[in-house]
């Protein structure tokens, strides 16, 4: 039997394309961003005349737009000039340091062709970059997007040497957009940047639920007819993403995730029931469901280890949490496994990144591995109690006595 076959999808008539609901979709209008558009707009207005245009930071939560308007201007842009301009748009999470970054700018650019893999000094690149770009007689604009990621990991240099680059004593015209959520990142950079970095500063505000409607509607009038959706179910995932800092993403991926529970299940109609199952769907506890699948042996050593640190903050050891889980399978009526069985759990729950240990030597005494939680305690103690079988140890709450109580 093919898996497939239970997919029959003949319940919602699609008349447009769902990918106009995915991230990667770029609108040929932005409401409620028509300040922004038109701030970035007058900014680099001056690129028209052949002149140097203002560094812009663009600041605001994510999922308002930052990104999507900054291409959108960008290239409304490259129409008007399209022999004059060349736009640069650099990713800072993926492309996270000076090398990286002047590779691909002399890549897009310059062409591909130019820049070996590999072999080439950071220098260098930088050389042949100021010289191909005084050669082409192109404005540039670079595009940081979460530029600050870039700041945090490199420091102010790396910001520091792409400020040269568009340099106009250098017989360059360019201009960087970085992009942030950190309303605090200019204020962070050292005098030298910040004085090079003679910035626009433009705030993309959370939308509210209204406005969330008014981005959502346009795009479920191109996919669905009206008759196949709720109105009350549009205006839910709206305010729902109004909840979430007003977050235009997350609005869009409940409607997009709601209208393919729709056609999974065959029926004729997107409502607010699907968009509940949608939000749950995209908000599932990814430690949750871990703990949730682990043995109750592993789920009991989690609780001895959490139980430890909350004695001993900064970490405990392999003796003290085995004293603890022996106390634990006691309480439960289960038999407790042997040391080298606990040692095996507690890599299990290592490799699951739930803790971490650190080995420690004890001089003459051997050594001990010492143990901590690396998340949410309470979160993390709360999803092991969901366990049946460990009903009985849902009153271990006043912990730090209960190391102490020799009757379990």
């Amino acid at each position: 039997m093919n898996p497939f076959d239970r997919y029959q999808f003949e319940s919602l008539s699609l008349k447009g394309d769902l990918s106009i609901l995915s991230a990667t979709h770029e609108p040929d209008n932005f409401p409620h961003r028509e300040e922004q558009i038109s701030r970035m707009a007058d900014a680099m207005s001056s690129l028209l005349m052949g002149m140097k245009s203002t560094h812009l930071i663009l600041y605001g939560k994510t999922g308002t737009g930052k990104t999507s308007v900054t291409k959108f201007v960008t290239s409304k842009l490259s129409e008007k000039i399209p022999d004059r301009i060349r736009v640069c748009y650099i990713n800072c999470q993926n492309y996270d340091s000076p090398y990286s970054i002047m590779v691909n700018i002399a890549r897009t650019v310059l062409g591909p062709e130019r820049i070996p893999q590999m072999g080439w000094t950071l220098d260098r690149i930088y050389e042949y970059l100021v010289d191909g770009l005084k050669g082409c007689q192109k404005n540039i604009i670079i595009v940081l997007d979460e530029v600050d990621k870039l700041v945090e990991k490199n420091g102010g240099d790396s910001l520091y040497l792409l400020l040269k680059i568009t340099d106009e004593s250098q017989g360059i015209s360019g201009s960087i957009i970085g992009i942030t959520n950190d309303t605090s990142f200019y204020e962070k950079l050292d005098p030298r940047v910040r004085s090079r970095l003679n910035k626009e500063s433009i705030v993309f505000p959370p939308y509210n639920s209204e406005q969330l409607r008014d981005i959502l509607l346009p795009r479920i009038k191109a996919i669905l007819p009206e008759d196949y959706y709720d109105e009350s179910a549009v205006n839910l995932c709206a305010a729902i993403g109004a909840q979430e800092h007003g977050d235009a993403r997350k609005a869009i991926d409940l409607m997009r995730v709601a209208i393919e529970l729709t056609m999974r299940d065959s029926a004729k109609k997107i409502t607010n029931d699907y968009v509940y199952k949608a939000r749950d769907n995209l908000e599932i506890d990814i430690m949750r469901e871990t703990i949730k699948t682990l043995p109750t042996h592993s789920k009991i050593v989690l609780l001895s280890v959490i139980l430890c640190g909350e004695i001993h903050p900064n970490s405990a050891t392999t003796g003290e949490v085995s004293a603890i889980y022996n106390k634990l399978c006691k309480q439960v009526g289960i038999t407790p496994l042997t040391q080298r069985r606990i040692s095996d759990y507690l890599s299990d729950l290592e490799d699951f990144g739930l803790i971490s240990t650190t080995l420690k030597s004890l001089g003459r005494y051997g050594r001990t591995r010492l143990i901590r939680i690396t998340g949410r305690e309470n979160d993390m103690k709360r999803y092991a109690l969901e366990d049946q079988d460990l009903k009985t140890l849902s009153e271990i709450k006043q912990n730090r006595q209960y190391k102490l109580d020799e009757n379990l």
